[in-house]
C-alpha cells in the first residue's frame, strides 16, 4: 500500500514510515544521505525546545552504533 493509497486502515506513524520509506527509495542511495539531513533539519526546526532534538539526536547516534 502506498501512501496515497485508502490509508484509514493503517496508523499514521505506519503511513510516515512507509512515505518516508518511499521517498528514501525514489531519491536513491546516493542522495539518501542529503535527504535524510535535510528533513531532519526541516522537522528539528519545528521544535520550541531545543532539548528534545538533542535527546532525539543522542538516541539516533545509539542505534546507528548498534
Amino acid at each position: 500500500m502506498t501512501p496515497t493509497q485508502n490509508t484509514t486502515a493503517i496508523n499514521p506513524l505506519d503511513h510516515s514510515y512507509a512515505a518516508l520509506a518511499e521517498a528514501t527509495t525514489r531519491v536513491g542511495e546516493a542522495r539518501a544521505p542529503l535527504f535524510l539531513a535535510t528533513l531532519a533539519l526541516s522537522m528539528m526546526a519545528r521544535y520550541t525546545d531545543s532539548a528534545e532534538a538533542l535527546v532525539l539526536i543522542a538516541q539516533a547516534e545509539r542505534l546507528s552504533a548498534t
